[in-house]
């Protein structure tokens, strides 16, 4: 039996009297829906002249348009970097939209989402956050160094705080690293691939699932172990207290608490 992380992620049993609740096959389906999703986006901006880089041979700069896209490595700013943050937003739309109305459709119980929660949340959320950036992602990043070698950093950071051209960008980089990538993240992961996993597998087994898939989703070797580590300390926090608004705002914290410190060294 695997063990308990805390004392308020039972589900109430009157809960199971209900439709079936959603699962991993929905959070799969939104997730997929979300890629095609970008991908459109990304070629309606494409159609409208904008471009991304300038591959040498012209039959692969849709699919290094999309790939930049994805992986946030952009070789210009012929794009400005507040439209390079607008086009994540129809991706999180379908990605939660088309969860939510496929667990309708066949029948299960769709996810509630709520914010709530209580004052000594936002407390719990920003200390956790900033130790999972100071020092638990500096400690994991050291082993993994250790294990591996040395390790080439993502230039995804410097490459966003180098493409800032005005307030607009800032404000928009800022929308979207701190508030809104948090929030978007948390009612995914936390909120429905994370319970789905804990049901069928258990807490631990569940959480730390849901951490790997996170680390993964963000198509990063080198981050790929501090990542799926910070995703498992927000589902810890999620599944602790039984709601969102912990792992959210650690979540921003996290985002905020790097995103200074490339901006400071910039």
């Amino acid at each position: 039996m695997s063990g308990d992380l805390g004392t308020s992620a039972r589900t109430p049993a009157k809960a199971d009297q209900g439709p079936p609740r959603w699962g991993f096959g929905e959070a799969t389906v939104g997730w997929i829906a979300a890629q095609f999703a970008a991908t459109i986006t990304i070629t309606g901006i494409l159609s409208l002249g904008f471009t991304l880089s300038r591959p040498q041979r012209g039959g692969g700069f849709l699919g290094r348009a999309v790939a930049q896209n994805r992986t946030g490595e952009f070789e210009d700013n012929a794009l400005p970097l507040f439209w390079q943050m607008l086009i994540q937003v129809p991706s999180w739309i379908v990605m939660l939209g088309v969860t939510w109305i496929i667990a309708g459709t066949i029948g299960r119980a769709r996810p509630g989402w709520s914010l709530r929660g209580e004052p000594l949340d936002v407390a719990r959320g920003m200390g956790s956050g900033f130790v999972l950036q100071i020092p638990i992602v500096i400690i994991v990043a050291t082993i993994v160094m250790l294990i591996f070698g040395e390790q080439i950093p993502s230039a995804r950071p410097q490459a966003l705080v180098d493409a800032i051209n005005n307030p607009l960008d800032l404000i928009a980089l800022v929308g979207v690293v701190v508030v809104g990538a948090p929030i978007v993240e948390e009612l995914f992961y936390r909120g429905v691939v994370q319970p789905s996993l804990v049901r069928r597998f258990g807490p631990i087994v569940g959480i730390g699932i849901t951490g790997v898939i996170f680390g993964a989703v963000h198509f990063s070797l080198v981050d790929l172990a501090p990542l799926s580590v910070v995703g498992i300390g927000f589902g810890i926090l999620a599944h602790k207290y039984g709601r969102l608004l912990p792992a959210i705002v650690a979540h921003m914290t996290f985002n905020a608490v790097a995103l200074i410190a490339v901006l400071a060294a910039a």
